[in-house]
Formats: structure tokens, sequence, C-alpha cells
């Protein structure tokens, strides 16, 4: 908690970009520091940056008091005089290190390289890069979807126009049929079924024939001025 506090002050610029994290991390989150920092609106991609590293597994398993007054015992005078006067001045970070310092004495030595302190830079850096790598998996799943709906319609114009093509001249005498209904209704209808017969012309490569038969429609209905509104958005 105190972390997700800390990392509240970062978010606020308080600190400079060298200031080390106070811990080496807080991962995994558990669900009520989730909801801690989704209370306090907690830059999420700070949070998730760093919860990637766990906490301090000798914190989460705390050495017994008798082994941490041994190595306190065996620190050097200049060593204990050193932190009790910061104590004394207020130093906020004493505690922090001397913790550290006892940890590092308590943990036998390996050839596992320490993991480096983060700085409040590196926090930013690594938010900054989470959140842009959330930016794109989103723009991809929108460019995704965006294709589905595309290629759905697709389908659905070319089953549509293969129905057309398949009724042949009955389709003449349904835009007929329509045209004489003489409302919106029946002059959209029969636009559309204009439309489509022209696409369907263009595939087959025989636009002349479509635009001798349009121009025929407009011939007959001359004097319907409301149809040749409608007829005008085929060109």
């Amino acid at each position: 908690m105190f972390y997700l506090l800390w990392l509240s002050a970062v978010e606020a610029d308080v600190f400079e970009p060298d200031e080390p994290e106070p811990m080496p991390g807080i991962g995994p989150m558990t669900g009520a520091l989730e909801a801690f920092a989704e209370f306090f609106d907690i830059d999420r991609d700070l949070v998730a940056a760093a919860a990637e590293r766990g906490a301090d597994p000798l914190a989460e398993k705390p050495a017994s008091s008798k082994a941490v007054k041994s190595v306190i015992a065996a620190m050097t005078d200049p060593e204990r005089t050193s932190f009790l006067t910061r104590l004394f001045d207020g130093d906020a970070h004493v505690g922090n290190e001397l913790r550290a310092l006892v940890r590092h004495r308590l943990t036998p030595p390996t050839d596992t390289p320490a993991i480096a302190v983060r700085t409040v830079g590196d926090l930013r850096a690594r938010a900054k890069a989470i959140r842009q790598a959330g930016e794109r998996a989103l723009a991809e799943k929108a460019a995704a979807e965006r294709k589905r709906r595309e290629e759905e319609t697709e389908r659905f114009r070319r089953a549509r126009l293969d129905a057309i093509a398949r009724r042949g001249e009955n389709v003449w005498r349904e835009i007929e049929t329509e045209i004489e209904r003489r409302n919106a209704t029946g002059y959209d209808r029969a636009t559309s079924l204009l439309l489509d017969l022209r696409a369907i012309s263009k595939e087959k490569g025989a636009p002349e024939d479509f635009l001798r038969r349009l121009q025929e429609i407009r011939n007959r209905h001359a004097r319907k001025e409301r149809l040749i509104e409608w007829l005008a958005k085929l060109g």
C-alpha cells in the first residue's frame, strides 16, 4: 500500500527521474491492492510496470528476530552510528536501507546476479511501453473488427448480386412495378435494384446494355420528376 501511494506521487511528478523505488516491486497484485489503486485512480500502466517484479522474497518471509539481532550486533560502530544519526535527523529512507542491509547480509551467497533497483525514470519508461503496447493491441483489434465487418458486408453484397443475376428479366419487371407505386419507397427500391444491375453489368464487362435500358426507363417516365431525381443517383 505504501508503494502504491509512492506511485501516486510518481504520477504527480513529485520525484526526480533518478529516485529509486522504495522496494523491488509489488507483484503479484492482490485484489485488495488492485481495489486500492483503482480507488485512488493511480495510473494503471504505472501500476502494471511496478507489478512486473514481485516483492523481495525475504520480505515475504521475514527473518527471525534472533537472526536480525545477530546481523545488527555484527555491524561496525560507524555503521550503527550512521543509521542512528540519520534516524534522529528524521531521514525517511533509513528504515528501508537498514532492512535492505539486514536482508542482504542474511542472504546466502549465490551466483544469481542481484536485481537492479529501478528508478522513477525506469518505471515511467516501462509504463509508457505498456501503454503503447495496449494502444497497439486495441488498434489491431479495431482493424481486425473493421476487416471482419467489411468482409461480412461484401459476402452479403455478393450473395445479393448473385441472386439478382439469377432472376434475369424478372428484375427489370420488378423495377417497373416499383416505379408504378409512385412513392418514395417504390422509387428507392427501384433505384437500389438498378444500382445492383449496374454493378453486375460492370462485372460482366457489358455496361452498354444496362445504360441503354436505363435510358429507356428515363424516357418512359420522363414526366415523373421525383423519379428522375432518384435516378440521378445512378449518374
